[in-house]
């Protein structure tokens, strides 16, 4: 198909809230919240004996959607609004897929739901492992040696 449609863009953001939040339910995920903080929203839960958070950037008026020109035009105003809520529309549909494949994945025995979600884990002192590793990964790549964690695991 071609044309202008995006896969995703059909289901709002509300609609893919409720699938996220059933898919956890379903899962026996406990705890579900969403919420939101600037550009940024999350969605958190508890499962298998561990808190989760997912945060997403959502889009703004900036960046790729930031206005140009006389801004005093409603038209423009009114288009650049449609864009930017379809392409959060998307972001939400792709995140409730994502999270109902891990889940699908947990479920089957394939892996584990901390595996499926290991960067969302929320560690003591409130912060994801995403968190307290992407510093850590970034030094290892820009100096080309492997990461130090204090500690080498024994077999």
């Amino acid at each position: 198909m071609t044309g202008p449609y995006k896969r995703g863009d059909s289901f709002s953001s509300e609609a893919s809230r409720k699938h996220i939040m059933q898919a956890l339910s379903n899962y026996g995920a406990t705890d579900v919240v969403f919420s939101q903080r600037g550009n940024l929203s999350a969605v958190a839960f508890r499962g298998g004996g561990r808190q989760f958070r997912i945060v997403m950037p959502l889009l703004q008026s900036e960046g790729e959607f930031a206005l140009r020109g006389d801004v005093a035009d409603g038209r423009l105003h009114e288009a650049h609004a449609k864009r930017l809520e379809r392409a959060n529309r998307k972001s939400w549909h792709a995140l409730a897929v994502a999270i109902e494949a891990k889940l699908e994945a947990a479920a089957a025995g394939i892996a584990t739901l901390e595996s499926e979600f290991l960067a969302h884990v929320v560690l003591p002192g409130n912060r994801t492992v995403l968190d307290q590793l992407e510093p850590i990964i970034d030094s290892a790549y820009r100096s080309g040696l492997p990461p130090s964690f204090g500690h080498t695991a024994v077999p």
